[in-house]
């Protein structure tokens, strides 16, 4: 990273801010104009899937569709390392389905899911991101119960779930 910093304590402070401010533009506030300031021009993002582009574009696209589906309710960050100019977090994010998502309609349920984010910065800016989460899960979290329709364990004999790991 170019600049200054005294040392790795203030550069992880300010890495944290600027996640911090990141997550609570475009979580919270909506406030997709964050994109375009927080991230570089040539930013790559290692999370977007195939079908969306690893831009700030994507990134764009992917929290707008994300924010008319769910409602982020908090943002845990249960552990923040810094290496030169890497932060990862693993973090907990708290939602509320409010909107169809996979095919299910809101059903209102909150629930959370964990994962991991790690982003390289470049002239105090997030040049790069990988990101890991639990979605899988999500379906069987609005689904309600274990095989409801919707869920991922629907394809899966509920006498197989529930004796799933036993004998």
């Amino acid at each position: 990273m170019t600049g200054h910093h005294p040392d790795l304590a203030q550069r992880k402070r300010e890495f944290e801010e600027t996640v911090r401010n990141f997550r609570k533009a475009v979580l919270f506030d909506y406030d997709l104009t964050a994109v375009q300031h927080v991230l570089a021009p040539g930013f790559v993002d290692h999370f977007a899937p195939p079908w969306d582009p690893p831009s700030r574009d994507g990134v764009a696209h992917r929290f707008d569709h994300a924010n008319q589906v769910l409602t982020t309710r908090k943002v845990e960050v249960l552990v923040s390392v810094c290496e030169a100019d890497i932060l990862a977090q693993a973090i907990l994010l708290h939602f509320e389905h409010t909107g169809p998502f996979m095919g299910i309609p809101a059903t209102g349920r909150r629930f959370e899911i964990g994962g991991s984010n790690t982003f390289r910065f470049e002239d105090g800016r997030i040049a790069e991101h990988w990101g890991v989460f639990d979605v899988a899960k999500i379906p069987d979290l609005l689904a309600g119960e274990p095989g409801a329709a919707g869920g991922w364990s629907s394809m899966w004999d509920r006498e197989e779930i529930g004796t799933a790991g036993k004998g």
